[in-house]
């Protein structure tokens, strides 16, 4: 693939299955991904996440294809002026796909199942998005925690003319809410798989009619793991030791942004890690099932490097597809890739990560 000039007649569909495990990826249990695989590839071990590997930081990452030191949304929050703003309300600091779209005068459409991505993805530049402004409209089927629910999302699609997109963008939620509410691999998250694998059939087919101009890309924003009861309120802990921090707990991970040693933040009750993610800000983790903030009464959760992986799919009717087949296969692709992977397909400008 260049990014010399976009392949002629070619639409890119980025389809993110949130919280979708990559093992979940079976011939009967997820029938859809399956076919798409066997049409044009996957990677066999899955992607890679960013870290916080939870959903406002790579979907940012989606967007931008540019690292979270760059978008600067860390976690489910972003540090403004000295306080954390939810990442939804403050956006990604750097161009997205949307706004180089739109400055190419390219018609790019989103759909997402989480409102909040409308902000947390600068999808407002977008051609059209959906739901508008980020509010879901009134009588929307939601899931268990207020987001959209898959059967929504499938139906706005058929408000937003997707098949004149050259750059589709769809989010379907539910996967993710069953892993919290059950577990990662309760029988309840299987089942939830596999109507969320229906659901992208249905996506699929709204897209035949010019099969052959199109590339599939489908991937997850992180996995999930399993948790123990109780949580340790890192905020407190820190704050009890007289470390001057500032910390935002992200499940089974916590940001933590100031002027301190790794050692001292190793010494904190129930981190067991800590990488730095930019300058004073680092992402610390726990053993398994450790939990930061509160107990939410969840049995699963993510955000540590243990829930990094990724699914990572490709498929469609281009030519294009079998290239992109080799390339992810021969490399786990990190989340950054996939935004590049969609500006060498249509001609633009790749991200600086």
């Amino acid at each position: 693939m260049s990014s010399a000039s976009p392949a002629r007649n070619l639409r890119v569909v980025l389809v993110v299955l949130d919280a979708f495990a990559h093992r979940f990826v079976h011939p009967e249990r997820t029938p859809n991904l399956w076919a798409l695989r066997d049409e044009g590839g996957w990677a066999p071990s899955g992607g890679r996440s960013v870290l916080s590997a939870s959903t406002y930081p790579n979907h940012a990452t989606f967007a931008t294809g540019t690292d979270p030191a760059t978008h600067r949304i860390l976690t489910g929050n972003v540090l403004v002026d000295g306080a954390f703003h939810p990442a939804d309300e403050v956006g990604p600091a750097c161009p997205t796909l949307f706004t180089r779209m739109r400055d190419a005068g390219r018609r790019a459409v989103a759909v997402f199942g989480d409102q909040k991505l409308v902000g947390v993805c600068g999808a407002r530049e977008a051609a059209v998005h959906w739901p508008p402004d980020g509010v879901l409209p009134e009588g929307t089927p939601t899931g268990a925690f207020g987001y959209g629910a898959d059967r929504a999302v499938v139906s706005a699609l058929d408000t937003v003319e997707p098949e004149r997109a050259e750059l589709l963008v769809v989010q379907l939620d539910e996967t993710d809410t069953a892993r919290h509410l059950y577990g990662p691999d309760a029988t309840e998250a299987l089942e939830q798989a596999h109507a969320t694998d229906a659901a992208l059939g249905e996506v699929m087919e709204r897209l035949r009619a010019h099969w052959s101009d199109t590339v599939v890309m489908v991937v997850s924003d992180h996995d999930n793991e399993a948790v123990s009861k109780g949580a340790v309120d890192l905020a407190a802990e820190a704050s009890e030791r007289g470390l001057d921090v500032l910390v935002d707990h992200d499940g089974t991970a916590a940001l933590v942004v100031g002027d301190v040693a790794r050692g001292d933040l190793l010494a904190l009750p129930g981190v067991a890690d800590a990488a730095a993610l930019a300058p004073e800000h680092w992402l610390v983790w726990g053993e398994v099932g450790q939990q930061f903030g509160a107990d939410w009464g969840l049995k699963g959760q993510h955000g540590s490097p243990r829930t990094a992986e990724q699914l990572a799919v490709v498929g469609g009717g281009h030519p294009e597809v079998a290239g992109l087949a080799r390339r992810i296969a021969a490399t786990p692709p990190p989340a950054r890739a996939w935004a590049g992977f969609a500006c060498e397909l249509l001609g633009l400008d790749r991200p600086a990560a």
